[in-house]
């Protein structure tokens, strides 16, 4: 069994090194838009069953352009979303990065922004919302359609590294984050591969 986690294409607020907000209302923008569908194109050679994503627009946009270049379901699904902000929502992350910094690791993992979720908290959902989509697969490939910041929480428990580890990665817009599953283990094909958006057609 294959995973394939895919950023969503570029928003505005993306560009503009934003935060969204839980339920944003933003969507993709024209390059978001150009960037998932290289990024389907480029997942048409894996037999792929089928399309999990997060609740959120901008991932179900980007969702259902792939479920039409793959020709295959979409299911949206709780927990995939990414980590709630809370107060610091629609705010410059250098903000929140002037708060985060003077914290030690696990001041940090446990820190809860006011009106918002603890990445110890965001961790325990990603990691049931993948458990929950590898048990609906039934050992066929699947792709889950996310945030960059989910995958970056979610790579230190599918490498099985220390937390720390998660700040090496930094996932571009569409994407490609792949994992072969075999059993209970995880292994690693490759990270945030963008070379399918190089490509001019």
């Amino acid at each position: 069994m294959k995973i394939f986690l895919i950023r969503h294409g570029e928003t505005n607020k993306n560009i503009g090194n934003k935060l969204h907000e839980r339920y944003d209302t933003e969507s993709l923008n024209e390059t978001g838009k150009g960037q998932i569908t290289k990024t389907g194109k480029a997942l048409q050679k894996y037999k792929i069953s089928r399309i999990f994503c997060s609740k959120e627009i901008r991932a179900i946009k980007s969702a259902n352009v792939l479920s039409d270049i793959l020709n295959i379901p979409i299911i949206p699904i709780d927990g995939f979303e990414e980590r709630n902000w809370g107060i610091y929502a629609n705010r410059p992350w250098s903000e929140v990065k002037k708060v985060l910094e003077p914290l030690t690791l696990k001041e940090r993992f446990l820190y809860e922004p006011p009106q918002g979720e603890s990445w110890k908290t965001t961790e325990e959902r990603l990691v049931d919302a993948l458990n929950n989509s590898i048990r609906q697969a039934n050992g066929e490939n699947i792709a889950i359609v996310t945030h960059g910041s989910t995958i970056r929480i979610l790579m230190p428990y599918l490498l099985g590294v220390s937390r720390e580890e998660s700040f090496k990665y930094d996932p571009d817009n569409a994407s490609i984050t792949e994992f072969k599953y075999e059993g209970s283990t995880f292994i690693n094909i490759r990270v945030d591969d963008t070379s399918h958006l190089k490509d001019p057609h």
